[in-house]
């Protein structure tokens, strides 16, 4: 009983920072009708509709979306060395902490996912730039590698 009150309480905060309704059911295994119908309760309208990003590729197309993952990925790295939580609570942690440090950033809990599963898979690194020590996410365009702040190649 206490483990479907803790997947309830889990899912109404996965939703409350809008997640998509797949990545909730994913996280909690509740049924998506209810999760879909949680989300209306909550926000007074349907969760939006569409597939998940499926790589930190796809986030990171302009300069301002690479600095916005970047700047969560950083985050995330925080998180996780902070606390031995279970992946799902690391990633709110880490949003919310993105969102309170940056709270006009662009990137959605979803985009979140995306890159904290990408990180976990070590489909893309955080690393520091050689010249300029600030963070750089490699793998994660498709054009070369290489810092945003002094254009050094990595």
């Amino acid at each position: 009983m206490l483990k479907k009150y803790q997947q309830q309480i889990l899912a109404i905060e996965l939703l409350n920072r809008h997640a998509k309704v797949k990545i909730v059911y994913q996280a909690t295994g509740i049924p998506i009708k209810l999760l879909r119908q949680t989300y209306r309760q909550l926000h007074g309208r349907s969760p939006s509709r569409g597939s998940i990003k499926f790589s930190t590729r796809g986030l990171t197309g302009s300069r301002r979306k690479y600095k916005d993952v970047t700047l969560f990925a950083v985050c995330y790295r925080v998180a996780s060395s902070k606390s031995a939580d279970s992946q799902i609570h690391t990633l709110i942690s880490a949003f919310d902490a993105y969102k309170k440090s940056y709270p006009f950033g662009n990137l959605d809990f979803s985009a979140a996912w995306v890159v904290a599963q990408d990180i976990k898979d070590k489909k893309v690194q955080l690393s520091t730039c050689t010249n300029c020590r600030a963070w750089v996410l490699l793998n994660a365009r498709d054009d070369y590698d290489r810092c945003e702040i002094c254009k050094t190649g990595m």
